[in-house]
């Protein structure tokens, strides 16, 4: 009940962030298969093959470069997508560490939507002169960052945090702990 009335008192939508390179997707099935497991839970009615039309749709206007692809999904199925060209990112990356906790991972942390509410007051501001806020659970253990995944490399491995520490799983760490790439 009280997941219900958390959902009822602020609307949001389902939201996937993809890159769009000279016209292809970069793991959209993984992507679709993330969307369909969150509008599964919120219980939102999902069109798979209407939602990939759309997203073709959208592809063949950028065929060329290198976008930020948002996709929308409404409580009613209804899907919006929308982009922007792909900065690169830094050659160095600073990230600074959150001055506390995040709290407890609920259904708004572990499902990407467009209710990023937890995230808010770890987002860094311009002058702080860094790319991220590393962000850390109640235990004290690292979680992820305000819009993505992290990896450390320790003794030659590349370790992630399991989800069990509350975090968003993102669909790139899915790939690479598939691949062996880094272990959680």
């Amino acid at each position: 009940k009280q997941g219900f009335l958390r959902r009822a008192a602020s609307p949001f939508e389902l939201l996937e962030t993809l890159r769009l390179e000279d016209g292809r997707y970069w793991l959209q099935h993984r992507h679709l298969a993330r969307l369909e497991r969150s509008a599964a839970h919120f219980g939102i009615p999902m069109d798979r093959a209407g939602t990939i039309a759309a997203l073709e749709e959208h592809a063949a206007g950028r065929a060329a470069g290198v976008h930020r692809v948002r996709l929308r999904m409404n409580v009613r199925g209804g899907v919006v997508v929308e982009s922007s060209p792909l900065a690169p990112t830094p050659a160095t990356v600073r990230l600074a560490w959150a001055g506390q906790p995040m709290p407890p991972a609920d259904e708004f942390i572990v499902h990407k939507t467009t209710r990023r509410d937890a995230y808010a007051p770890f987002r860094p501001r311009p002058e702080a002169a860094v790319f991220d806020t590393l962000l850390w659970n109640a235990r004290g253990r690292i979680t992820e960052t305000t819009f993505g995944n992290i990896a450390l490399r320790i003794g030659g491995t590349w370790i992630t945090p399991d989800v069990s520490a509350g975090l968003l799983p993102g669909v790139y760490r899915e790939a690479l702990l598939a691949d062996g790439r880094i272990v959680a």
